[in-house]
Order: structure tokens, then C-alpha cells, then sequence
């Protein structure tokens, strides 16, 4: 893997506040914050678990929607504060337009939510990797922060920040950016 975000993450970041929406097994969570804490260089907080809101779920797709997990999950605003929040979820999302979602955070916003559900082998019928997951879910939840921290999709499918179409694509990249989104994000400007 690539070289840490610790620069990136300082003096945008104070912290990040992790939490499992759902039914979320709290070793995963922890082993996600430690590798979410790895890449970025940040406070990471696992937070008590909170309840699926049941609005998010559409019983006609199968699906919870992630837009509606954000709206329940965004902390409060604290003057001063520069928190982020972290939705997991193991459940399958969508986000309008799109079958499924690996994750959604809200650009420039202070949450964000990734679902370990097709980050799991088993959802392919494969039989589990663990190691896999979390290395998956870390990468993922890199990506949403990133949004969190105003960088859009890049076109460089090695970087942390290109959209992940499919599984490919996220074993595929990298769990850092690349130079041109760290030129980006610590220079304060949009792509």
C-alpha cells in the first residue's frame, strides 16, 4: 500500500468518528478504525452502535438507501470542530441512479457511510476473507473521507479516490491518493 495521508488529513481532520449502523460485528469495526487510522493519521473514535433508521429501507429493492443513513448519522454542527462521521453498514445500499453503492459520503459534509456487504466474498459466493474485507472496507471508507474532504472522483484507477464500479476496482487501487489529489486536498481546491 501506498504512503500514509497524514498530511492530508492534518488540519483538515481533527477527527473521525466511526460508527456501526446496524448489525456491524464490533471486532470489524475496530479492525476498520485501525486501518482507517493507519492511512489517514487521525483520531479515529468508535462510537456506540446506533439502530438502522427504518425509513432507509426499501423493501421493493432489497436495499437500505445511503442518503438516508447520512441524514441520520450527521453530527451535530460544533463551532470550531472539524469532525467527520462514518457510517458502517452491513447492509446493501443504493444512491439514486445507481444499482448499488459500496459507500456514499456527502462532498465537502461532515458524514459519509460504507457498506461491508459486497466488500464480502460470501455476497459472491466465495467463501470468507476476512483480511480481504477489512483491507476492502478500509480503502472504501479512505474514498468516502476523502469526499468528506472535498476531493471528487479522480480518473487514476490506482488512486484511493476513483470510483469503484465493482470489486476489481477497489482490489485494484490503492488505500492513498495519488499526487494529483494530494496536490488538490492539501492546496484547499476542487478538481
Amino acid at each position: 500500500m501506498g504512503s500514509r495521508l497524514e498530511a492530508l488529513s492534518h488540519g483538515v481532520l481533527d477527527r473521525l468518528d466511526l460508527v456501526a449502523v446496524g448489525d456491524v460485528r464490533r471486532d470489524i469495526l475496530r479492525r476498520i478504525a485501525s486501518g482507517v487510522r493507519e492511512v489517514l493519521g487521525c483520531e479515529v473514535k468508535v462510537l456506540e452502535k446506533r439502530g438502522l433508521p427504518q425509513e432507509s429501507c426499501h423493501a421493493s429493492r432489497g436495499q437500505y438507501s445511503a442518503s438516508e443513513i447520512l441524514d441520520a448519522v450527521k453530527p451535530a454542527p460544533r463551532k470550531g470542530a472539524r469532525l467527520r462521521t462514518l457510517a458502517v453498514v452491513d447492509e446493501d445500499l443504493f444512491s439514486a441512479g445507481l444499482n448499488f453503492v459500496f459507500g456514499e459520503a456527502d462532498l465537502s459534509g461532515p458524514a459519509a457511510v460504507v457498506s461491508l456487504t459486497r466488500l464480502a466474498n460470501e455476497f459472491y459466493g466465495l467463501p470468507p476473507d476476512e483480511p480481504l474485507l477489512v483491507e476492502r472496507a478500509v480503502k472504501e471508507a479512505v474514498h468516502e473521507v476523502g469526499h468528506m474532504l472535498g476531493l471528487t472522483h479522480c480518473r487514476d484507477r490506482g488512486c484511493v479516490m476513483y470510483f469503484s464500479n465493482s470489486l476489481v476496482d477497489t482490489d485494484r487501487k490503492a488505500d492513498t491518493c495519488c499526487e494529483k489529489c494530494r496536490r488538490h486536498l492539501s492546496q484547499g481546491r476542487d478538481r
